[in-house]
């Protein structure tokens, strides 16, 4: 069975739009007022390299974080390297690749698009 053009077109400007919007998303972080919680240069270079490879970028609370971490880290701080550990402890090494804060608060993270072969998006359990 062939594969129609336009189902080809279609996938690879969905696939642009994607990629288009995860770097407005960079973009809408180095602007407005500066604060100690927003990433660096080099982490939102960092960033775009994984964007480039195909990754695709989560917004995560602190919230969320601490309800996936357990009724024993509530109200933590989160530093970029525990939030990293605990999300990599919870979904798998190789599904998060970079963490970085948002300048609104919480963090963003750089995931694979796909886990155990499906699309891979962060949901409460």
């Amino acid at each position: 069975m062939a594969i129609s053009k336009k189902t080809t077109y279609a996938s690879v400007r969905t696939t642009f739009q994607n990629k288009a919007n995860f770097f407005k998303t960079l973009a809408n972080q180095t602007m407005g007022s500066t604060s100690s919680k927003r990433p660096s240069p080099a982490q939102l270079n960092s960033f775009s390299k994984w964007i480039d490879k195909g990754a695709i970028l989560q917004n995560v609370s602190n919230t969320q974080l601490n309800r996936w971490a357990g009724a024993t880290s509530k109200s933590k701080n989160w530093s970029t390297a525990s939030a990293k550990t605990m999300l990599s402890k919870q979904f798998g090494k190789t599904s998060i690749k970079a963490v970085a804060f948002s300048k609104t608060g919480g963090f963003i993270v750089a995931t694979s698009p796909t886990r155990n072969g499906r699309n891979f998006r962060f949901t409460t359990k």
